[in-house]
């Protein structure tokens, strides 16, 4: 478990997206797809970007969103996981 919160989540290459304002919007040209993400969800799309863990994800949301650590981890893990089996993110290893 603990290693799974070491690897840093990452855009698929042939995903494109654009934020606007609070909101993204995800095109999965593969799927053609267009998903349209919360707040939340777009900000953790935000900082899916190769260089940072989902521990460090996590802690971001706890600083931003005033919530705790294990609930920040648990949102993460969960969005972070729903992308993938999308196939918009997929996984660096370490």
């Amino acid at each position: 478990m603990m290693d799974s919160l070491l690897r840093r989540p990452i855009h698929t290459p042939s995903v494109a997206s654009r934020v606007y304002g609070a909101d993204a919007v995800i095109i999965s040209p593969h799927e053609g797809m267009v998903r349209m993400l919360n707040p939340t969800a777009t900000r953790i799309w935000q900082l899916a970007d190769g260089s940072r863990s989902v521990d460090d994800i996590a802690a971001v949301l706890v600083e931003e969103y005033e919530v705790d650590q294990g609930q920040a981890q648990q949102a993460v893990t969960a969005l972070l996981g729903e992308l993938v089996d999308k196939g918009l993110i997929v996984w660096l290893d370490s």
